[in-house]
């Protein structure tokens, strides 16, 4: 896999800590909050509740989180200081892109990988509809299912840039690193495109294998535009 030219002078990637899971969730609403799904999934906007149940969600649990045989790797892009600002210590550097991966080394029994269960509405904050995040994310683990099963791969869950920093080359610095980590382990890389990413991952190599095609009238009725919503 291949990439189409180099990040930003002044930008970084490094692995995410615990402390940035909060800038992590504002990333996350940022970049998906305008679209159809997370409008769905949110309808009367993004709840305080439930940023913060998907900041505490970044990171796996300490039992979870010991696993060698999957191992999940979150990591932030970075825009650093200019030259001038870096002095004056007002400012250090800024979150403007992050990626979830994980790392599947060994085979995974079936009760593991068939396991997903549906969220609830205390799961996934105040003023989530459960119903449409169980159809849709839970659609995407369905077909992940039938593709991948328990095989070692590495699948990207999220990657995510704020739309005001858009063009610096962070999704594609972070698509790199988890591509070369997938030829370092020889490892198969999986994720799931919105039509946002879908050019940046066939830029990068990843082929097609099956569309999720949601009836959203049919199961939710009209949605309005954009331009339509606060």
């Amino acid at each position: 896999m291949s990439s189409t030219g180099g990040p930003a002078p002044r930008l970084r990637t490094r692995r995410a800590t615990p402390d940035d899971a909060g800038a992590i969730a504002r990333i996350h609403f940022e970049a998906f909050g305008p679209g159809v799904m997370n409008r769905l999934m949110h309808p009367n906007g993004v709840s305080e509740d439930a940023r913060a149940k998907f900041a505490g969600a970044v990171f796996p649990p300490p039992d979870k989180a010991a696993d060698p045989s999957a191992e999940v790797i979150v990591m932030v892009a970075e825009l650093l200081p200019e030259a001038s600002e870096a002095g004056g210590g007002a400012h250090g550097p800024a979150i403007v892109a992050f990626a979830k991966w994980k790392l599947v080394r060994v085979a995974q029994p079936r009760e593991e990988w068939e396991g997903h269960g549906e969220m609830t509405e205390g799961q996934l904050g105040e003023g989530a509809d459960a119903a449409v995040y169980n159809e849709f994310i839970g659609g995407l683990h369905r077909m992940r299912q039938r593709w991948v099963k328990g095989d070692p791969c590495l699948h990207l869950g999220i990657l995510a840039t704020t739309p005001t920093r858009h063009g610096l080359g962070a999704g594609s610095a972070l698509l790199k690193w988890g591509c070369e980590l997938a030829d370092r382990e020889n490892k198969t890389a999986w994720l799931e495109a919105s039509p946002a990413g879908y050019s940046l991952y066939r830029r990068f190599g990843f082929e097609d294998v099956e569309v999720q095609d949601l009836k959203l009238t049919e199961l939710w009725g009209p949605v309005g535009d954009d331009e339509e919503v606060a």
